[in-house]
């Protein structure tokens, strides 16, 4: 079906059941990043979303979820016709239930809103990706995302404890429930979390909840030589510290966040904890970093140290930014926790060499490397050399490279998602289950799913 057939005949149905309100056009709004829809359709209720999935099944058009739209550089292009369903009006807390720990939300909640309104009860939910302003409960969900506080916290399969999902035919259905303990069986809400939005369009999402730590401090230090990093953080994870999250950076990255010169590399370090405790932990670390000789560049705590998490977490581009965010690269290699400072030294070396400005940070208690490239007009076909050297070298490891954002047409130049994974014929198999006809954001996922 070509763009002028959907806009001539099916969506004249689609207003005639929501309105002209809801049905909106907006010519060139997925070319940047490769989606096929410039059709967005704003549902306010889920019975609104379940009319535009049965219409769309009608009309053979596929369906791009989408909560704020800060996730449509992520994945492959959309590979056929579609119209987007914006969820960002389904934007309320339903219910919180703050003596079990547990809230339940609108997909389209901000998670900067969630968190304010956790807050006034002493609450939050742990999970920590860039950007609170524009991530919404259902994209967080659905594309899995976290931060550097995954350490501690988690990811948000741990957090999930119920969702309300739309599927292919309009059937709307609930896995798991609103307390902690549920009846005992296949945990479905695995099947949707970081699924893509391949499988269904989440609605509602419960979670369960945290009390806020009363104390957080940062400890940023630096030394020219990585694995002086990492001989400490290895020295913390053995111990019995807890810490929230210890980060590897590269230059770049200290610079964007202090001012001033810098070392090679850093380490960020967070405690989350009582006062206390907190003290205590700050206090060791400051005293191996010293018996190791690496420099204690500063300490930062309570609202200062958030502050400072928070500007961290916006060094990722996102598709609602800035012109420069539009030109941005952003790649997560995924490999062994040990593996992670090397990624981060390979990377910042390799950039360095080639002339790409490169913002590089990998958590050595999880594993997770995240480079941000901002190549030059001249410098895609750089950019494609040294994600290639990247994924070469990662691969022969048994990690993963994927990009995560970038332009639709450097996604042209080289593959999003690296390397088949093992289960793939599974991750097909349970797509042909639930959405037969690839409705959902089609082509987008790994394999083309």
């Amino acid at each position: 079906m070509s763009k002028s057939d959907l806009t001539k005949t099916d969506i004249s149905r689609l207003i005639e059941q929501l309105g002209t309100d809801k049905v909106k056009i907006f010519p060139g709004k997925g070319s940047e990043y490769g989606s096929a829809s410039d059709w967005v359709v704003f549902a306010e209720s889920e019975q609104e979303a379940v009319k535009v999935i049965r219409w769309a099944g009608e009309s053979q058009v596929s369906i791009l979820p989408e909560g704020q739209g800060a996730l449509a550089g992520y994945g492959n292009p959309v590979c056929k016709e579609a119209v987007t369903l914006s969820l960002a009006k389904l934007n309320q807390v339903t219910e919180h239930s703050v003596g079990d720990l547990t809230v339940t939300v609108q997909a389209g909640t901000l998670l900067s809103h969630l968190q304010a309104v956790l807050k006034e009860k002493g609450q939050m939910l742990p999970l920590d990706p860039g950007w609170p302003e524009i991530r919404t409960a259902g994209g967080i969900v659905a594309a899995a995302l976290t931060g550097p506080k995954r350490l501690k916290y988690g990811t948000p399969r741990d957090w999930v404890i119920g969702l309300r999902v739309i599927l292919a035919d309009g059937q709307v259905i609930r896995t798991g429930g609103k307390v902690v303990k549920n009846v005992a069986g296949y945990d479905m809400n695995k099947l949707f979390v970081g699924s893509f939005g391949t499988l269904g369009v989440i609605t509602e999402c419960t979670f369960k909840l945290r009390p806020l730590p009363p104390e957080e401090t940062v400890i940023i230090l630096e030394h020219s030589d990585v694995n002086a990093l990492l001989r400490l953080s290895r020295r913390i994870l053995d111990s019995s510290l807890e810490p929230s999250a210890i980060e590897i950076v590269n230059s770049s990255v200290l610079s964007t966040l202090l001012p001033g010169d810098h070392a090679t590399f850093g380490l960020m370090i967070g405690f989350e904890d009582e006062t206390k405790a907190v003290d205590k932990e700050q206090d060791q670390v400051v005293k191996w970093a010293k018996e190791e000789g690496i420099r204690v560049r500063e300490t930062l705590r309570n609202d200062w140290a958030a502050a400072l998490w928070q500007f961290f977490g916006e060094l990722m581009p996102h598709a609602k930014g800035s012109e420069s965010s539009a030109a941005k690269i952003a790649v997560k290699i995924s490999t062994l926790p040990d593996q992670a400072a090397a990624a981060v030294q390979m990377i910042h070396y390799l950039a360095e060499e080639l002339g790409i400005d490169a913002m590089i940070h990998g958590g050595t208690g999880t594993g997770i490397t995240l480079a941000v490239l901002q190549p030059k007009q001249d410098q895609w076909a750089i950019a494609k050399e040294l994600i290639q050297k990247v994924r070469q070298r990662i691969e022969e490891q048994l990690g993963y490279v994927v990009i995560l954002h970038a332009p639709s047409f450097f996604k042209e130049l080289i593959p999003v998602w690296g390397k088949t994974p093992a289960g793939l014929f599974l991750m097909r198999k349970i797509k042909a289950q639930l959405d037969p006809e690839g409705r959902f954001n089609p082509g987008r996922w790994v394999g083309g799913i």
